[in-house]
């Protein structure tokens, strides 16, 4: 007579420890998608402020050295190089704005609100036209936009 030992799983172990990963998966999933949600939001706000920071900065130097910003809403597309050194005349906020948050390696749509006393009032930030992601400063956004919704 011949013995055989014959090692391994059989099929009711392997399809036992499948269904109990694809359980598992099944509880871990929707709970992680929240997190890389919350985590977008939490980017947007930051560089939001990021905005926010460099406006003011950018307001301040213009007001020390004798310039004037003109009050408006600002629209920075930081998807593209910023074409050089910001101006001297307090009216280039845009190029400014560009510069000092970076290149197109960052990213992103800006948009700061002026006020009339050349001090910044709002402003705003997502990673692209369609992104429902939409920081704000200095009110933070803690939900997701139901549409892409830019400061009025």
């Amino acid at each position: 007579m011949k013995t055989s030992k014959m090692k391994g799983f059989t099929l009711i172990e392997l399809i036992v420890v499948i269904a109990i990963i694809g359980v598992l998966a099944a509880i871990l999933v929707p709970s992680m998608i929240g997190y890389v949600g919350s985590s977008k939001l939490a980017t947007a706000n930051s560089n939001a402020k990021l905005a926010f920071e460099n406006t003011a900065t950018y307001c301040t130097e213009c007001e020390v050295k004798g310039y004037t910003v003109s009050s408006g809403t600002y629209a920075v597309n930081l998807m593209v190089a910023p074409a050089g050194p910001y101006s001297k005349d307090g009216q280039q906020l845009s190029q400014a704005l560009g510069s000092l948050m970076g290149n197109a390696s960052s990213g992103g749509l800006a948009q700061v609100k002026v006020a009339a006393a050349g001090v910044p009032e709002d402003a705003q930030w997502h990673k692209s036209a369609s992104d429902l992601y939409i920081g704000r400063y200095p009110q933070e956004s803690d939900t997701k936009a139901a549409s892409s919704a830019w400061l009025a």
